[in-house]
């Protein structure tokens, strides 16, 4: 017997609500699938490609910028209903304007939502009003910089910053309570804060917002929560979530 299937109605498939595709940079990508389940209600999906980065350097990023090209397409193609295009520097790599330009463009030839980790958290942090930050990061200290203009490209004015000395491969290594630790350490040295950002996706952070937030008194946006929040709202999923911020509870 050879079965013919029927296009299933929406309800009858495990991405009912939404079907949101992410580009994800890491060859090995493991928290986060693993936070993305843990935030988004029942009814919404992931559609993983990854794109190979193991150490970020100008081939690799390069390379990973025109197989996000090509996996947006394929993701188009399997119906998602948004692409992420994961990775602030695989985003910038041609540029700021280029990486709001090239939005516009994929969802014109796609006709399919396009979001980017890049415009995911510059919305997320204007929504939540950050304008003092710190940052707490999961690379050495190296990259304080790096992140540093990034939060700069949000409207942020940067107090400090902090990272936790890993690497893109051994993220998912990073102690599960490292990002609360990190958090606190940064308020007692910069009290004038308002928020915390905790750039990149792929390292545990969720479990430090609302502890954070309720604790400090401060916003926490981390570069999942953003990602995440911003497909879910711009594919009409509005509903408040506890337990991960104000970003889902009140916006």
């Amino acid at each position: 017997m050879t079965w013919q299937p029927l296009a299933p109605a929406r309800d009858q498939i495990y991405g009912h609500r939404a079907r949101i595709g992410y580009t994800s940079p890491p060859l090995m990508t493991e928290v986060f699938p693993y936070e993305f389940y843990r935030i988004v209600p029942e009814g919404v999906t992931l559609v993983l490609t990854t794109l190979g980065i193991v150490e970020r350097n100008r081939a690799q990023v390069d390379q990973a910028y025109e197989f996000s090209m090509r996996a947006a397409r394929e993701m188009a193609v399997a119906g998602v209903d948004i692409v992420v295009l994961g990775g602030v520097p695989i985003n910038l790599s041609r540029g700021y304007d280029n990486a709001q330009a090239m939005i516009h463009a994929l969802e014109a030839e796609l006709e399919v939502k396009v979001s980017t980790s890049l415009s995911a958290q510059e919305r997320a942090a204007r929504t939540l009003g950050c304008r003092k930050v710190v940052i707490a990061q999961p690379y050495d200290a190296t990259q304080n910089a790096r992140q540093s203009g990034y939060a700069e490209q949000f409207g942020c004015e940067v107090l400090g910053a902090t990272g936790w000395g890993s690497t893109i491969p051994r993220f998912g290594c990073i102690p599960r309570d490292a990002a609360l630790a990190m958090g606190r350490a940064l308020i007692r040295q910069y009290p004038q804060a308002d928020s915390i950002l905790f750039p990149s996706p792929h390292w545990p952070t969720i479990e430090a917002i609302e502890p954070l937030e309720r604790e400090l008194g401060v916003n926490v946006m981390t570069a999942l929560q953003a990602a995440v929040w911003d497909a879910l709202r711009r594919v009409g999923v509005d509903d408040r979530i506890e337990g991960c911020g104000r970003l889902f509870r009140e916006f």
